[in-house]
């Protein structure tokens, strides 16, 4: 097997899609509905998450689509930690995959894939990833908005496999996203389309990956 790195991705695969009792949290600090926050929502998401937009011009421009006041100082700290909160539900079927495998690769070393984590996510997500302790899984943590790239630029993936010291052959890359999954295997990086864990642990022993269970993290 050619794989030295299973790089996973985070929002819907980590971490499951925002529960309705998180976006209404989140959407009553702006003051409208769920289902009027989520599309003033995204326009200028992959901005916010490649950095070259901050949180104060991400919820300036959320509120403006919206009709809300710019957010002063104490009401942006109350939307970052509710945005963090969103997308902080997590999927703890795959987290024990996650810890099954590192365990696998311990022993083994350069025998078995590392784990790395290849994000979109803006500065305040990053770090706060990079506290929970299930982060301390992944050898490599690979954040949009450290770079100013966001997936599906293909210069994020050519950094991580500069960042890896790896070609994109050795790389087995696992996301939720089909046009994140495109970019990826046009670099020759092989790609797994996340729908639910059970199907990935199907898929990774169908290419000879297989990780005996563990107990939950």
């Amino acid at each position: 097997m050619g794989t030295r790195w299973i790089v996973f991705d985070f929002g819907g695969v980590i971490c499951v899609p925002p529960s309705d009792a998180a976006s209404e949290v989140l959407a009553g600090v702006v003051g409208v509905t769920a289902a009027q926050l989520w599309p003033a929502y995204w326009p200028d998401r992959i901005d916010y998450d490649a950095g070259t937009l901050d949180a104060a011009g991400f919820w300036h421009g959320v509120c403006a689509r919206l009709g809300r006041a710019t957010p002063d100082a104490a009401r942006l700290d109350r939307l970052v930690a509710a945005d963090l909160a969103v997308w902080m539900d997590m999927n703890q079927d795959t987290l024990d995959l996650l810890a099954e495998l590192a365990a696998l690769a311990e022993p083994a070393g350069d025998a078995a894939p590392g784990l790395a984590l290849l994000s979109n996510a803006p500065i305040e997500m990053a770090r706060h990833i990079e506290e929970q302790d299930w982060s301390r899984l992944f050898r490599h943590r690979v954040f949009s908005a450290d770079l100013g790239l966001a997936k599906p630029d293909a210069r994020i993936y050519l950094h991580l496999c500069a960042r890896l010291d790896a070609r994109p052959d050795q790389l087995l890359f696992i996301d939720d996203r089909p046009e994140n999954l495109t970019a990826a295997r046009a670099l020759g990086i092989e790609s797994l389309h996340y729908t639910d864990t059970p199907t990935l642990r199907a898929d990774l022993a169908r290419i000879g990956i297989t990780a005996a269970a563990s107990p939950h993290l």
